[in-house]
């Protein structure tokens, strides 16, 4: 069976030692903000802190952008002198043109073998297809089985998240202000998702009073998905609140290991520090033995 080499793009947000071990290739999307613009994987690996510092103060949300074509065209082609075929799996083609720039590029490199796939997610989530996905491939198990497993992920994976203030959905046009104000007032927050139904966009799955009612309402959904599954916890810098998340996401399904991350600039300047969000679907035997061993 030949090598296959994974791509993904920044809003992965993979540990560095994961996409070093694993030899993921990251496309990156650009973030314009103080009068820079900026590569996101260098921000989240070494910026990461002064940004949000950076982002609390500000009036206006920074700009960001996708990668273009041209960027994973030359990925692609660096990664094929090693393997022997592509896997590239990205942030949900509803709220990001990524997954466009990578089909472009592929379809400019006709005599290579690249799938590229719309994970249907952002951050965390994203983060456990390609680690499905990088497992599956240095196991040696073949370009069939990354695939059959990535869309297993992806067809069941569940990713929700609660924000902390409704202040960055406002500036960023995804509420109203007199929405934002009342909400904020009230307490009341939203528990978002990705929906399937509409193309996987970021939409509102129930409005719930404090932020600790929905927390309790994310871990509850989870507990109705069993106990044999694979977790994950996302925080965008509010590290102590997400490990206190993924000490009750343990308690909820013992014995496994959790996937752990921050958020970096692309996502978490639209959501807000603060947020934490929940991730999950559930295992296979075979998906088991590699993301849990």
């Amino acid at each position: 069976m030949g090598k296959v080499g994974i791509v993904t793009d920044s809003t992965a947000y993979l540990p560095l030692e994961f996409k070093e071990k694993y030899q993921i290739e990251v496309v990156s999307l650009l973030v314009n903000y103080d009068d820079k613009s900026i590569p996101e994987e260098g921000i989240f690996y070494q910026g990461l802190e002064d940004f949000y510092n950076w982002l609390r103060q500000a009036s206006i949300l920074p700009n960001t952008s996708q990668p273009s074509t041209g960027d994973f065209f030359k990925t692609y082609q660096r990664l094929s002198e090693r393997v022997d075929s592509i896997i590239s799996i990205h942030i949900s083609g509803g709220i990001s043109g990524t997954v466009g720039s990578a089909v472009a590029a592929a379809r400019m490199l006709p005599d290579l073998d690249i799938t590229v796939i719309n994970s249907g997610s952002t951050s965390i989530g994203l983060y456990m297809v390609v680690q499905a996905a990088a497992l599956t491939a240095a196991a040696g198990l073949g370009k069939e089985k990354v695939l059959e497993n990535v869309r297993y992920v992806v067809d069941n994976l569940r990713v929700v998240f609660i924000p902390d203030t409704l202040e960055y959905l406002k500036r960023g046009g995804r509420i109203g202000g007199a929405a934002a104000l009342l909400g904020n007032l009230l307490q009341i927050r939203p528990v978002l998702y990705f929906n399937r139904e509409r193309d996987y966009i970021i939409d509102v799955y129930e409005k719930v009073r404090t932020k600790e009612k929905g927390i309790r309402r994310m871990l509850a959904e989870m507990k109705e998905a069993g106990s044999y599954l694979k977790t994950a916890v996302a925080h965008v810098d509010s590290a102590a609140e997400g490990e206190e998340l993924l000490k009750r996401v343990k308690e909820i399904c013992p014995g496994t290991d959790p996937l752990f991350s921050g958020v970096g600039p692309v996502i978490g300047s639209h959501i807000g520090p603060g947020t934490v969000g929940v991730a999950w679907y559930p295992l296979t035997p075979d998906l088991d033995k590699l993301v849990n061993d």
